[in-house]
């Protein structure tokens, strides 16, 4: 039998019930292959366990809106994947036409400009599908985004409840060891330019660093916050402030609990915008803007799962999404979410 290679042994694991993370952190120059040695995710209690006190290397996978799975890192290799049975691939809902990112657009701008429930924000997210081009590897494709985009956060993952999802995402959630411990509050998008930021993608990330800045707050009296940046991702840039604090590693979990899904992904508050966004949904979103990382005794990185698609059944499905404030624009917002979705779109030649 041919020996297969391994990103043909990756590819393979990717039709497999079993669970692994492939990634690179941002800067880094090494791939890091996590997966525990039976493919299986931990249960519910190792992984609140491993998220409290880490004994050994792990990877977290968080979806939007559901609890950590936990893989811990017993194998840094693939194996066989005929060691695993195989599984049918993971696609949840379709994705909006146009005339319904208008329906719901409208519908959720009306919401903010009324401030129903004291909203002033709402994250309408779109999917998009696109056939997946012959030949495609999963495992070229996250190599391809490495070289592509080397100071992201670059991973491919998989598991039988998830999926098969890649990503190439800017945004930092929270990293640190010890007591000492950072995050970000990533808002605003558009065009690369030298020129001053408008007032409404200032007023989006000042909704940002409110949320982050008053739950971090909770946990400790020692945040550092210098001014806001602008953060380069491809063709487009963020504003930035990042936040450095001292905090006891045992409340990782809690502060995490608080601060995820941050303003950036839901709206504000967040509490109102995801009673909203369970009432009027807007796709189902999976793993994106849920967030992921390794974790261990030496610390933890966690980032927010944006600039991604899941992978499965002939489809890549691409995913983007934008606040929503009052005077948002819609043609701007559409047309920003498909900037989003570019640096996806590169990795399939389209």
């Amino acid at each position: 039998m041919k020996e297969l290679s391994m990103a043909e042994t990756i590819d393979a694991l990717c039709g497999r019930r079993c669970a692994f993370a492939l990634y690179r952190l941002p800067g880094g120059r090494k791939d890091v292959f996590c997966m525990q040695a039976d493919g299986r995710c931990c249960d519910e209690e190792e992984t609140n366990r491993t998220m409290m006190h880490p004994e050994g290397a792990a990877f977290v996978i968080t979806p939007f809106e559901s609890r950590p799975i936990c893989l811990r890192a017993e194998c840094d290799t693939p194996p066989r994947p005929s060691r695993f049975r195989p599984m049918e691939p993971v696609m949840n809902g379709k994705p909006a036409t146009r005339e319904q990112y208008h329906m719901l657009f409208e519908r959720y701008r009306t919401r903010v400009s009324e401030g129903q429930g004291g909203l002033r924000k709402l994250v309408l997210a779109r999917c998009r599908d696109v056939p997946m081009p012959e030949g495609f590897s999963p495992a070229a494709a996250f190599r391809r985004s490495c070289e592509l985009s080397p100071h992201t956060f670059n991973a491919l993952i998989h598991t039988p409840a998830t999926g098969t999802w890649l990503c190439s995402t800017p945004e930092l959630l929270m990293r640190g060891c010890a007591d000492d411990w950072e995050t970000m509050a990533l808002a605003g998008t558009r065009r690369i330019t030298s020129a001053p930021w408008d007032d409404k993608n200032r007023e989006e990330q000042a909704l940002v660093v409110e949320h982050v800045r008053r739950s971090v707050s909770h946990y400790t009296e020692q945040l550092q916050m210098p001014p806001a940046e602008s953060l380069p991702a491809g063709e487009i840039e963020h504003l930035c402030s990042r936040m450095s604090f001292r905090m006891s590693p045992h409340l990782l979990p809690r502060l995490l609990d608080e601060l995820h899904p941050t303003p950036a992904v839901s709206g504000y508050p967040v509490t109102e915008a995801l009673q909203l966004l369970r009432a009027e949904p807007d796709i189902p979103r999976g793993c994106y803007a849920g967030y992921l990382g390794p974790i261990g005794p030496s610390g933890a990185q966690f980032f927010v799962m944006l600039r991604c698609m899941q992978i499965g059944g002939g489809i890549c499905r691409l995913y983007a999404g934008g606040g929503i404030l009052p005077d948002s624009i819609e043609e701007e917002e559409w047309l920003e979410t498909e900037a989003k979705m570019r640096p996806m779109l590169k990795l399939l030649n389209r």
